[in-house]
């Protein structure tokens, strides 16, 4: 494949990452299904690239331990983690079923963008915001509407997290919980370990 054509084809799974965040904020459902059918190796490409973009950032931000590409590559590291625990659990849980490794990997690549936009938004907070911040009536507003904003967030990462293991796995409702529960089981404790290495505060996933 010669630069021209990849370079279109980099544009076009581009444009298709913007569609296919705008589904998942007002149809989550039927989007992340047609992702979990997705063939094309590109769209979770350009994510995980605009997260390196987002680490590079960051870097120069704040005080960093650690150098921004070791960081880049733990989190690529826990990204594979997660995605290959799912894959494995769904087929020991089902063996008749065809749950590829791929479906996961498009479907919690997309899963990760509600995390990159409260560490995106939280970065640029930093920069025009910094702390300490004031406890008057503004800054008391302003802290209730952050909540309120990371807890919408979360609502739906957890929502587009279901999503995945749903159609990736192929399962139903109690299954997918399960398997969500056994992973909190071990991630818990695996993010705490980071953050007493100053790894991550909040993990990237």
């Amino acid at each position: 494949m010669d630069f021209k054509k990849l370079l279109t084809s980099l544009l076009t799974s581009f444009l298709i990452v913007f569609n296919r965040i705008i589904g998942l904020i007002f149809n989550p459902y039927k989007t992340m299904r047609k992702i979990s059918e997705e063939k094309e190796y590109y769209q979770p490409a350009v994510i995980i690239g605009i997260i390196f973009i987002y680490f590079k950032f960051i870097y120069y931000l704040r005080d960093k331990i650690y150098p921004a590409t070791l960081i880049y590559f733990l989190f690529l590291f826990n990204f594979l983690l997660t995605v290959s625990f799912f894959y494995l659990l769904s087929k020991l849980l089902d063996k008749k079923k065809e749950i590829t490794f791929f479906s996961y990997i498009c479907t919690f690549s997309y899963s990760l963008l509600p995390t990159l936009i409260w560490f995106l938004s939280t970065s640029i907070l930093y920069i025009f915001l910094p702390p300490p911040r004031t406890i008057s009536l503004l800054g008391k507003g302003f802290s209730i509407l952050f909540v309120a904003y990371s807890l919408s967030l979360l609502i739906w990462k957890l929502i587009l997290v279901y999503l995945a293991v749903r159609f990736s796995s192929k399962q139903n409702f109690f299954r997918v919980l399960y398997m969500i529960i056994l992973y909190l089981l071990w991630f818990i404790p695996y993010s705490i370990f980071l953050y007493q290495y100053k790894l991550f505060r909040i993990p990237f996933i």
